[in-house]
């Protein structure tokens, strides 16, 4: 009877490793819930992958585990986890700053501070309140417009909670006093997936009835921000 091939114990290893690389760079990267939908899928796939070698003869097709590839799969996640979680804090892709703001300041000469807003807003996604154009021009409030596949992949984090959201801050009426403005940031691109639900239903109110329901809603959302943080 023919005997069933035997892996190399390299080959073993590569293939854990790699695969636990992956599973736990992607895990690092993010913490939206999609994760646990890919997580979820590879598991499975894992089982298939890692879990049972063949071996013995063609026909008793006995099983073994192949603990050197699990052990692999195992040591290069944690090492995988540890590499998502340095790049996802430290985006070591982008600009260093100082490149990045020089960039800016070339595009804005006679603007230094303008200059620094958008270098900011770029590198981090943080909008400004009011986008100063010169030394003598009063400051003009930003409109809560911004494209929202630019915005989408100009943020180095995704969103899945109102305290990462930083919802209590970014939705508080008095802070741009403009109901419009402020609704708008309740359907900005990186918000949780509730907000542009309540949006929905404010502009559906009465004009006169939309900033107190606007204020309710911030408190409730302060509330609930507070409660997510302990």
């Amino acid at each position: 009877m023919a005997e069933l091939p035997q892996t190399r114990p390299v080959a073993d290893i590569f293939a854990g490793a790699g695969m636990g690389l992956l599973l736990g760079t992607v895990v690092g990267l993010t913490t939206t819930p999609v994760v646990a939908g890919i997580v979820g899928a590879l598991t499975s796939l894992l089982a298939v992958f890692l879990g049972l070698d063949g071996s013995g003869s063609a026909e008793g097709r006995a099983i073994r585990i192949n603990a050197l590839r699990i052990g692999s799969l195992g040591l290069a996640a944690v090492a995988g986890f540890g590499l998502g979680l340095y790049i996802r804090i430290n985006n070591p892709l982008a600009e260093p700053p100082g490149v990045q703001m020089a960039r800016w300041s070339e595009a804005f000469p006679d603007d230094p501070t303008l200059a620094k807003q958008m270098m900011v807003f770029e590198r981090t996604g943080i909008e400004p309140g009011a986008l100063i154009f010169g030394k003598d021009a009063p400051a003009e409030p930003v409109a809560a417009t911004v494209n929202a596949t630019v915005a989408a992949a100009k943020s180095s984090i995704l969103y899945s909670t109102l305290s990462e959201f930083d919802a209590c801050h970014r939705l508080n009426p008095e802070r741009l006093n403009n109901t419009e403005q402020t609704l708008a940031n309740y359907a900005r691109a990186n918000a949780p997936d509730s907000l542009p639900k309540i949006k929905v239903s404010i502009e559906a109110l009465p004009p006169g009835e939309q900033a107190a329901a606007l204020a309710v809603a911030h408190d409730i959302l302060c509330i609930l921000q507070e409660g997510e943080g302990k």
